[in-house]
C-alpha cells in the first residue's frame, strides 16, 4: 500500500620560457586551470602558518618552504576552525579534522549540526536533510566544486566518507567569486591532497558499529596513501583515498492518520480513518574512492588532476501493519478526556492490510577535474578549472498488500503520546490468514550531468592603496538532468470487487517463499501493544517480481513507463564576476573586506510531454533570465583581539528540474466533474534573496571566542503550489502548478562560545567547552496572509564537552532544537503539522596509543531520541512516533 599550499615549494629547477609558453597555451584554451581553493570557492585567508595546519591554501604562492598538515586533537581542531572564522572576509563556520582520517563525526551532517544556525533531518538511520538558518536551498560543493546527485540541486553530505576530509565550510554570506545557486549559503566539503602532506603519509581506520534495534554489527574500513618527490621536472605529489561503509539499520514508526468526523459513533466525535505500525530495515553501502596528481614544475605554477567516485546500495523493506478498526463494525468508543478526538476504540470483524514495500536503489557519482595556478609575476595571478561530473540512479519498489480480517480490535490513539494496538481472535503471524489483495509495480531511473569550465585573473597592486587585490572571473556550466518512471497506480488482485469475507481471491500461501514476518518493532521504548505480524518477503518482491505480477495481473510483464513522468532539461549557465579586495582606516580601526558584482545568465531547454485521454504529446520549452548579485564583505579590527562584520549581498536559488518539468497531465471534464490537469512550471525564475549579517567576535585565546551574528534575510519568488484556471485546446482547467507566489523573510541571532580551561588543576586542565545558540523568526506572505516558515525551529543550541590531555581525548555533544512546522494543511483545512522539539546526544572517546596508533569508542543517539509530530496540538492530535538506532562504534586508526 502507497503512503504517502598549501604552501609554495621553492623551486628546483629553472624556469624556462618554454614552460611559460606552454602555460599560457593551455590558459588560452581553458586547460589550465585551479584548485577551486584558488578560484571562485574563495576560503578564510589564513596567515601562512595557519594556512598550512589547516590546508587553507588561499594565499597564492610565494617562495618559501613547504607547508605541511598538522592536525592534532580536538583542541587543534577548534583552534584551526577558529582561525578559519578569524581570518575569512565572510560569514562562515568550519569544522577542521582532530587528525588524518579522523573527523569529530561519522557522518558530515551529524558533524554540521554543531554549528549554530544549522539543523538537520534524520531519517533511514542517519542525519540527511541540512539547512542553513532553516533554509533548505544550500549549494554543496566539493574543494570548491558544484556536486550534486543526478536530478537534485546538491549532494546528501553522507555519500562523502567523513575518513576523507580534511575540514568542511559553511558559508553563511557570500562573495561575488563564489558559485551561484545557494540562497540559504554554501556548503564546501574539503579533502585532503597530497601537497598537504611533507613526506609520505598513510592512514588506515578500520571501525566496527553495532546498531541496537537491528541487532546488527557491520565493518567500516577507509585509508588514504600519500606521497610527494623532488624530480627533475619539479616537484610531484600523488594522493589515493578509498571508503567501504555498510549500515545495517532499523527505524520503526507508530503513526495515526488524520482526524475525520466519526459522529455517527459518538456526537462531535473526530478520530483517525487509519492507524498503523511501520518496522523499517534496511542496509545500505557506500564505496568512494578519491585520487589525486599534483605538479609543481616551478614556484610560479602549479597543476594538478582529481577525481572521486561513490558507488551507493540501498536494499530496504518497510513492513506495514495497517489498521483499519472503521472497516469492520465499531462497538465503543471513549474520547481524549476534554476534547473530541478519538482516544479508544474498539471493533469487531475489522478488515486489516499488511503491506510491504520493498526498496532497490543504485547510485553512482562520479566527478573528474584538472586544473591550475599560474603566478604570472609578483602582480598577477591567473587560475581556472574544467570539471566533468556524471551521475545516475536506479531505482526500484515493488509493493504487494495481504489483506485479513481480525475478530476482535482494539486500538488506543494516544496512549502515552503513541499508538497502542491489540488485534486478537486469529493469529496474525499465520500466512494462511492472509490473501493478495494489490500490487503497486513502481521503477525509475534519473540522471544528471554537468561539465563546469572557469578561469579567474587577480591583479595585486604592488603599491599597496585602498585596492589590496582586483579579480575578475568567468565560470560556463552545462547541466543536464532528466528522469523517467512507471505508471503509478494499484493493480488490484482478482475477484476483489464486491467480495466480503471469506474473500474469493488467492491465498498469500499459494506462492512459494513469499511470506515473511515483519522486522520486529524493537523492545525499551513506547507499549505498540502489537510487535509482530505476517508480511510478504521483500526479498521475494525484488527476486522474482515476474512472480507476484502474474499472480495478481496475470502476465510476468513490468508494467510500461509513464511517458507522462518524463523531462529532460539543459541548463547553460555563464556568469562573470568582479571582485575587489579592499583595506581603509575608519579613524584609528583598520577595516578590510571585498566588494563585487556576480552577473548570471541561465538559459535552460525544457522537455516533457503533456497527456490528455491517453494522448502523449511532446512539449519544447526554451526560457532565460539574467540575474546581478551584488556582495560587500568588510571587517573591522577594533582591537587585535575583537572584530567587527558588516555583510550584505544577493543570492539566488534555482527551480528544482522537476518542477521545472514543461508537460502538463490533463484530465476532461464529466458531468460531474471539473476539467483538472496538473504539472511542472518551465516559466519558474530563481528564488531570490537580500542578506544582511552583522558579527562581532572576541578572540581572548587560540581556541577561545565568544562571537554573536545578527541576519535578516529577504526573499522573493517563494516557489509554492498553485491551482488556476487556464486554456488548453480551447478548454479551460484547473491546473496545479507551481509557481512564483510568495515573499518572505527570515531575521534572527547566533551566539557562540569556545574556550579549553587551561587553568584547572591536573587532568581537568584537558577541558573545554563549545556552546552555540540560534533565535530565528522568519515568514513568507501570499495572497491566503503570512505563514511562519515550515521547517524553522525558533530556538536551538549545541553543547559540545572536549577533552584533550596527554593521550586521551573526547567530545559529548548534545543537541536540541524547538518545535517547528512542518507543512500547512497537511491534514486538512486548518490542520497543519508540527514535530515535537528534538534532542540528540552523542560522544566519543580515544586514547593515542602511540605516535601510530589511536582507537576510539564512539556512541550515536545515546538518549534513544523519538522524533514526534502531531497536527496542531501534541496531546491530542498525534501522529508519528518514531525511534531509530543507537549506535556503538570501535575504530582503530593507524597512520604514518
Amino acid at each position: 500500500m502507497m503512503r504517502n599550499a598549501t604552501g609554495p615549494l621553492a623551486a628546483t629547477s629553472p624556469r624556462p620560457f618554454t614552460l611559460k609558453a606552454a602555460v599560457a597555451a593551455l590558459a588560452g584554451i581553458g586547460l589550465l586551470s585551479s584548485a577551486s581553493v584558488w578560484a571562485q570557492a574563495t576560503v578564510a585567508s589564513a596567515p601562512a602558518a595557519e594556512a598550512a595546519e589547516v590546508a587553507a591554501a588561499a594565499a597564492p604562492a610565494a617562495e618559501a618552504e613547504v607547508a605541511v598538515v598538522t592536525v592534532s586533537g580536538v583542541r587543534r581542531s577548534a583552534q584551526n576552525s577558529q582561525q578559519i572564522k578569524m581570518r575569512s572576509d565572510q560569514v562562515i563556520d568550519s569544522i577542521v579534522a582532530d587528525d588524518i582520517g579522523k573527523f569529530p563525526d561519522n557522518n558530515v551532517a551529524e558533524t554540521l549540526a554543531r554549528i549554530s544556525g544549522i539543523q538537520i533531518r534524520r531519517d533511514s538511520g542517519e542525519a540527511s536533510a541540512v539547512m542553513i538558518r532553516g533554509l533548505r536551498d544550500v549549494t554543496t560543493l566539493l574543494n570548491g566544486r558544484e556536486l550534486f546527485t543526478t536530478t537534485g540541486r546538491y549532494v546528501n553530505l553522507a555519500d562523502i566518507p567523513a575518513t576523507m576530509l580534511q575540514r568542511v565550510d559553511v558559508y553563511k554570506s557570500q562573495g561575488a567569486d563564489q558559485v551561484e545557486g545557494g540562497v540559504a549559503g554554501i556548503i564546501d566539503v574539503r579533502t585532503n591532497r597530497p601537497f598537504d602532506f611533507k613526506d609520505f603519509t598513510a592512514s588506515m581506520n578500520t571501525r566496527a558499529v553495532y546498531s541496537d534495534k537491528s541487532k546488527a554489527t557491520d565493518p567500516n574500513v577507509s585509508g588514504m596513501v600519500a606521497n610527494r618527490w623532488k624530480t627533475g621536472i619539479g616537484d610531484v605529489g600523488a594522493l589515493l583515498g578509498l571508503s567501504q561503509q555498510q549500515h545495517r539499520y532499523h527505524e520503526e514508526r507508530a503513526f495515526n492518520t488524520a482526524p475525520v468526523d466519526k459522529s455517527f459513533l459518538l456526537p462531535g466525535l473526530t478520530a483517525p480513518d487509519q492507524v498503523g505500525l511501520l518496522p523499517i530495515k534496511g542496509d545500505r553501502r557506500r564505496t568512494t574512492a578519491n585520487a589525486v596528481l599534483q605538479w609543481r614544475p616551478n614556484a610560479d605554477v602549479e597543476l594538478y588532476a582529481e577525481g572521486m567516485a561513490t558507488r551507493f546500495l540501498l536494499d530496504a523493506e518497510s513492513d506495514y501493519f495497517v489498521g483499519l478498526p472503521w472497516w469492520g463494525t465499531p462497538v465503543s468508543a471513549t474520547r481524549i478526556p476534554g476534547t473530541d478526538q478519538l482516544q479508544t476504540l474498539t471493533s469487531t470483524n475489522v478488515n486489516t492490510i499488511m503491506s510491504t514495500q520493498a526498496n532497490k536503489n543504485e547510485s553512482k557519482t562520479h566527478q573528474f577535474a584538472v586544473g591550475g595556478l599560474w603566478e604570472i609575476n609578483p602582480e598577477w595571478r591567473f587560475t581556472s578549472e574544467v570539471a566533468s561530473t556524471k551521475s545516475t540512479f536506479n531505482w526500484r519498489n515493488p509493493i504487494l498488500d495481504a489483506i485479513t480480517q481480525v475478530p476482535n480490535a482494539t486500538i488506543n490513539t494516544n496512549l502515552n503520546g503513541t499508538l497502542h494496538v491489540d488485534y486478537s481472535g486469529i493469529d496474525l503471524k499465520d500466512p494462511s490468514n492472509y490473501y493478495l489483495k494489490g500490487f503497486f509495480d513502481r521503477y525509475g531511473q534519473d540522471e544528471g550531468s554537468s561539465n563546469d569550465l572557469r578561469a579567474d585573473l587577480a591583479y595585486t597592486p604592488s603599491a599597496g592603496g585602498f585596492f589590496k587585490e582586483i579579480s575578475v572571473g568567468l565560470r560556463g556550466v552545462k547541466r543536464e538532468a532528466q528522469s523517467i518512471k512507471s505508471f503509478e497506480g494499484n493493480a488490484e488482485a482478482p475477484d476483489v470487487s464486491g467480495a466480503a469475507f471469506p474473500f474469493s481471491r488467492q491465498s498469500v500461501t499459494s506462492i512459494p517463499g513469499l511470506n515473511c514476518l515483519s522486522e520486529p518493532m524493537s523492545s525499551g521504548g513506547p507499549n505498540y501493544g502489537l510487535t509482530q505480524w505476517y508480511t510478504p518477503c521483500a526479498s521475494f518482491l525484488l527476486n522474482h517480481t515476474g512472480a507476484v505480477r502474474e499472480a495478481i495481473t496475470g502476465s510476468g510483464a513490468a508494467r510500461a513507463l509513464d511517458p507522462g513522468s518524463f523531462f529532460k532539461d539543459t541548463e547553460k549557465t555563464y556568469s562573470i564576476y568582479t571582485k575587489a579586495k579592499i583595506a581603509f582606516k575608519l579613524g584609528a580601526y583598520p577595516v578590510d573586506g571585498t566588494v563585487g558584482v556576480r552577473v548570471v545568465r541561465t538559459e535552460q531547454s525544457l522537455q516533457g510531454n503533456t497527456s490528455e485521454d491517453g494522448v502523449y504529446t511532446p512539449v519544447v520549452s526554451d526560457t532565460a533570465s539574467t540575474d546581478v548579485l551584488p556582495s560587500v564583505a568588510l571587517k573591522i579590527k577594533l582591537r587585535s583581539d575583537l572584530i567587527g562584520r558588516f555583510a550584505a549581498g544577493r543570492t539566488i536559488s534555482r527551480p528544482g528540474f522537476a518542477q521545472l518539468n514543461p508537460g502538463v497531465a490533463l484530465v476532461n471534464s464529466t458531468e460531474t466533474v471539473k476539467a483538472t490537469g496538473a504539472g511542472g512550471n518551465p516559466n519558474l525564475k530563481p528564488v531570490t534573496g537580500d542578506n544582511f549579517d552583522a558579527a562581532l567576535e572576541w578572540y581572548f585565546a587560540p581556541a577561545g571566542s565568544v562571537n554573536a551574528t545578527v541576519f535578516h534575510h529577504k526573499f522573493d519568488g517563494y516557489i509554492q503550489q498553485r491551482i488556476t484556471s487556464e486554456s488548453i485546446g480551447g478548454k479551460t482547467y484547473d491546473v496545479d502548478r507551481p509557481y512564483n507566489t510568495a515573499a518572505g523573510k527570515l531575521q534572527g541571532l547566533e551566539i557562540g562560545y569556545q574556550q579549553f580551561y587551561d587553568g584547572l588543576p591536573g587532568i581537568l586542565s584537558g577541558l573545554g567547552l563549545q556552546a552555540n545558540g540560534t533565535y530565528m523568526s522568519g515568514s513568507t506572505d501570499d495572497e491566503t496572509g503570512s505563514h511562519a516558515i515550515t521547517g524553522v525551529s525558533r530556538y536551538a543550541y549545541n553543547l559540545v564537552l572536549l577533552y584533550e590531555k596527554d593521550a586521551w581525548s573526547g567530545r559529548l555533544a548534545y543537541n536540541w532544537r524547538s518545535k517547528f512546522i512542518d507543512s500547512y494543511n497537511q491534514g486538512g483545512p486548518g490542520l497543519d503539522l508540527k514535530v515535537a522539539p528534538t534532542a540528540q546526544l552523542d560522544g566519543s572517546l580515544s586514547y593515542k596509543i602511540n605516535d601510530q596508533f589511536t582507537v576510539t569508542l564512539d556512541g550515536n543517539n545515546l538518549l534513544d531520541t523519538k522524533f514526534k509530530d502531531y497536527w496542531n496540538q501534541p496531546g491530542v492530535y498525534a501522529r508519528d512516533t518514531r525511534r531509530y538506532d543507537r549506535t556503538v562504534g570501535l575504530s582503530l586508526r593507524w597512520k604514518m
